[in-house]
């Protein structure tokens, strides 16, 4: 069952009546993700021929992240409409997240222990909630429940607009990698959280 968080009320190109924000852990996704990958397949319609967004399809790795320790999706909701969500989990000790990252930050930077990092997976918005501060509100509750020390998240290379709205909650760029064979170069970016 998902626990609602709190309730935000966009500006007027969202829904006049506010968006429920909700978390949901790993079981709750994974027993329902086409749910989740209709709104990511909305989001991409225009891209969904790249690599990026089809090559493992977003349901193969929604299913694969549920499974992860640390799991947590949030999600804005407009009655049963998804509106946007964002996901991630806890980076485990032996976490590939970091391999083929360059330039190369360093060991002891790739170290990851319990509780170090929270990889952001996805972050989206339909286009009828956005610039109603449905992202933020999204990413401030997804932050909020967290307890790692800081969030890391890749974003496409050439997608100037999302890599300046992450440094603007605070990301910085630390390499280049490609996340899987045949995508697009992306940048990482990461964000101390002030946890320890």
């Amino acid at each position: 069952m998902p626990r609602s968080i709190s309730s935000i009320t966009p500006k007027p190109m969202g829904s006049p009546t506010g968006l429920a924000i909700e978390y949901h852990g790993g079981a709750a996704v994974a027993a329902h993700p086409e749910r989740w990958a209709r709104a990511y397949e909305d989001v991409y319609a225009e891209g969904l021929g790249l690599a990026d967004h089809c090559d493992p399809p977003i349901s193969d790795r929604l299913m694969r992240h549920a499974e992860r320790p640390g799991f947590a999706l949030v999600a804005a909701l407009d009655g049963d409409d998804v509106a946007g969500f964002v996901y991630g989990y806890t980076l485990p000790p032996d976490s590939l997240w970091w391999d083929g990252l360059t330039p190369d930050p360093g060991a002891e930077f790739r170290r990851e222990y319990p509780d170090r990092t929270v990889g952001v997976c996805e972050l989206l918005v339909r286009s009828s909630w956005r610039r109603s501060g449905t992202a933020v509100s999204l990413f401030e509750a997804f932050l909020a429940e967290r307890r790692e020390e800081r969030a890391a998240a890749l974003v496409a290379a050439d997608n100037d607009v999302t890599i300046a709205l992450y440094a603007r909650y605070g990301f910085r760029p630390i390499g280049r990698m490609a996340p899987y064979p045949g995508w697009r170069p992306h940048v990482m970016i990461v964000r101390e959280l002030g946890r320890r």
